[in-house]
């Protein structure tokens, strides 16, 4: 199984990863403009799953039409799979808040949680199941998206909460969290998918 730690020191041990991950952040707080970051991630991750070379293109790689096809694709993988359980989450959490009238405390909270951190495994595994064979329908066959999400479930405890530790440390720069934390979540989850579909 590949390590988390040692690729991200080699994702953030290559020259040059500087600028493109703050040009990544940067652009993430713009709204509209912030498919483009989005596209990034997601062309990088297609690149990955097929090279598996993990050395961040340049920007200039891509077309801008090209990043923003790309990003709202992984928008709407971002949004199904990841804020919809939340906020399915969040709906329950405020049931249960209501129905022991507060006595739970922050505990009715749990449900956020539980969608965060399921939706998180739910939507790498989704991105997988497009960067495989480049099908985008392949990443909405919930079942077969369900099932590579259990398959990698021990190995991707410790990077997902490292991703939801970061964004809530770096929460007043929530666009350079979020840039690095899921193109690291994204390019740890191709190398750990890959070894998976390779021994089974």
């Amino acid at each position: 199984m590949p390590s988390f730690e040692a690729l991200c020191g080699r994702l953030f041990g290559q020259a040059g990863w500087m600028p493109k991950m703050l040009w990544g952040g940067a652009l993430t707080f713009i709204p509209v403009v912030n498919f483009l970051p989005l596209g990034y991630i997601m062309e990088y991750t297609l690149r990955l799953s097929r090279t598996g070379d993990v050395d961040l293109p340049d920007w200039k790689d891509f077309s801008l039409l090209e990043l923003f096809s790309s990003g709202c694709k992984l928008a709407l993988l971002f949004l199904g799979y990841l804020i919809l359980p939340v906020f399915l989450g969040w709906g329950v959490s405020e049931f249960l808040d209501l129905l022991t009238f507060g006595f739970l405390g922050v505990a009715a909270y749990l449900p956020v949680g539980i969608g965060a951190f399921a939706g998180m495994y739910l939507f790498l595994s989704g991105v997988r199941s497009y960067a495989r064979d480049g099908l985008y329908a392949d990443a909405w066959r919930i079942r077969e998206v369900a099932t590579l999400a259990g398959s990698a479930y021990r190995a991707l405890i410790f990077p997902i909460l490292s991703f939801w530790g970061l964004c809530l440390l770096a929460f007043p720069l929530y666009g350079f969290a979020f840039f690095i934390g899921v193109l690291s979540l994204l390019a740890y989850s191709s190398a750990l998918f890959r070894e998976i579909e390779k021994d089974s």
